[in-house]
């Protein structure tokens, strides 16, 4: 029945050789098996890292809210004592003097005055 065409027959396993086949495909199995649970861990141990890294995340914008709010705050009261500065205060005085710087000023004003009354 040969008409040119081959069959080729698959080897017939022997138990020897089926032993090996047997031994290399746990052994591979359980190499595998080691590295699946070896990456498991290293997942887990990720996820857990990746938590308190977003913790910490979460813990920092907290604070970075509170800092701005506290800027914001210190800002406001910048400008208002800046104003404050720039404005001449209700009494008057436009320049704040000590007692005696002032009454060295009213002495002046009144030297001036005499000068002026003299002039006149």
């Amino acid at each position: 029945m040969d008409n040119g065409t081959s069959v080729e027959q698959a080897p017939v396993p022997t138990p020897a050789i089926q032993a090996v086949d047997t031994r290399a495909i746990e052994s591979a199995l359980k190499g595998l098996w080691e590295r699946v649970r070896l990456a498991g861990e290293l997942v887990q141990q990720l996820r857990e890292e990746r938590q308190a890294l977003l913790s910490q995340v979460e813990q920092l914008r907290g604070d970075v809210q509170h800092l701005q709010e506290d800027l914001g705050r210190k800002d406001q009261l910048l400008k208002k004592s800046q104003a404050e500065r720039l404005q001449p205060s209700s009494s008057g005085d436009g320049i704040p003097l000590s007692n005696g710087e002032r009454e060295a000023l009213a002495r002046k004003v009144k030297e001036l005055l005499v000068k002026i009354d003299a002039y006149l």
